[in-house]
């Protein structure tokens, strides 16, 4: 009884206080005071997107072009037959059964070798 008598009068006041949410008026100040806030931020973010972000992309964009061109010009290796590679337990059930869905016949080999190696 007494530890009853204790919460609803000594503690419940406290905690009432220390929950209670700002009163509308603040509220209403405070997303004002955001808005004027997001609207000066807004052109820091369109001045990085164009002069940081664009000219990022595009840097790396020419940079992946490069080494994509140093690396068609010395080739591909030679076909290797390993035994755990392109094996086939059933055929593709497209085309001959052979070439994969998305096949390239420069850069994916058969079972065999190259198509453009393979003398029939």
């Amino acid at each position: 009884m007494a530890s009853s008598f204790l919460a609803r009068r000594v503690f419940a006041p406290s905690l009432r206080r220390m929950t209670t949410t700002a009163s509308t008026s603040e509220f209403k100040r405070h997303l004002v005071e955001e808005e004027v806030h997001a609207g000066s931020t807004w052109v820091n973010w369109r001045r990085i997107s164009i002069f940081v972000a664009v000219p990022a992309v595009l840097v790396c964009a020419w940079n992946a072009w490069e080494k994509e061109k140093e690396h068609a010009a010395h080739g591909r290796g030679e076909f290797v037959p390993y035994n755990h590679l392109r094996v086939r337990s059933k055929p593709f059930p497209w085309g001959d059964g052979n070439h994969s869905l998305f096949h390239n016949s420069h850069a994916n080999a058969l079972p065999e070798g190259y198509e453009d190696e393979i003398e029939e």
